[in-house]
């Protein structure tokens, strides 16, 4: 019922005088969504097919606009230039709201929330403070609210930033750093699901929580409203519960990662 009241209000809002990235996307039939490639966020199957939390978010949002989707995955370093340069209509990309972040672009309220963690070799428990030391290296991916709440909480430790957590997530694999700091389920998987005899993830209080927010460009006020009443709409009926539940809670979704003759 409410996909066919979701696309006449969205018709109702493009008005000729205040275009942009709704309107745009109503006038192709299509929404642009950028996005960044990391697990269980945005993660590719065997085929090609990028499945993942925000992907599911993105594809929900445009079905119940009566769009088709258009998703872009793009290097989270120049995430919201590409947005800001018109390459899509909306970042949606597990993005935390930080006040950096909205001098740049405007920022929708917070669909999911995510602790931040560290996971590190480890062969058995330990405490985030023993890693408050110079000689632990740990891994931060560039402009990550991680990256500040790490250095925060573990000033004494040396840190090495990557651009993108594949690349700091094959350091640790290499043993180049000691330890990730990310949000989670992130240190969790790498923990669990991974290699479960060589990472733990640091006890207590996690380094932060972070609440995460869709970018828009600015002046694009009829999309930030629009997703705005879509979020609250989808926490009614439950989809952002169960997505995160499926996504952030379980490790169901990793049998779509194995190639077709394994998963028989």
């Amino acid at each position: 019922m409410l996909k066919p009241y979701l696309a006449a209000l969205a018709l109702v809002m493009a008005t000729p005088a205040a275009a942009g990235g709704l309107e745009d996307a109503l006038a192709r039939g299509a929404l642009r969504v950028c996005t960044v490639e990391a697990p269980p966020f945005a993660v590719r199957t065997p085929s090609g097919e990028l499945i993942g939390h925000e992907v599911d978010i993105a594809s929900r949002l445009a079905s119940d606009l009566g769009l088709s989707l258009d998703l872009k995955p793009v290097p989270g370093r120049v995430l919201l230039d590409r947005l800001n340069a018109g390459d899509c209509d909306l970042a949606i990309a597990a993005l935390a709201l930080d006040t950096t972040r909205l001098l740049q672009v405007w920022m929708t309220n917070p669909y999911a929330e995510s602790d931040i963690r560290v996971v590190a070799s480890s062969k058995g428990p330990f405490r985030v403070d023993q890693l408050n030391v110079p000689d632990t290296a740990i891994g931060v991916v560039t402009g990550t609210l991680a990256a500040d709440a790490a250095r925060t909480r573990l000033p004494s430790a040396t840190f090495r930033e990557f651009p993108d957590l594949m690349s700091a997530q094959k350091a640790l694999d290499d043993g180049a750093i000691n330890a990730l700091a990310f949000k989670e389920p992130v240190p969790t998987l790498t923990a669990a699901a991974a290699k479960p005899q060589r990472y733990a993830v640091g006890d207590g209080a996690p380094l932060s929580r972070t609440a995460d927010g869709m970018a828009v460009r600015k002046g694009d006020m009829n999309l930030l409203n629009l997703a705005n009443g879509w979020i609250a709409a989808r926490r009614r009926d439950g989809f952002l519960d169960a997505n995160r539940t499926y996504w952030m809670t379980t490790l169901d979704w990793m049998a779509r990662l194995k190639p077709a003759a394994e998963s028989r």
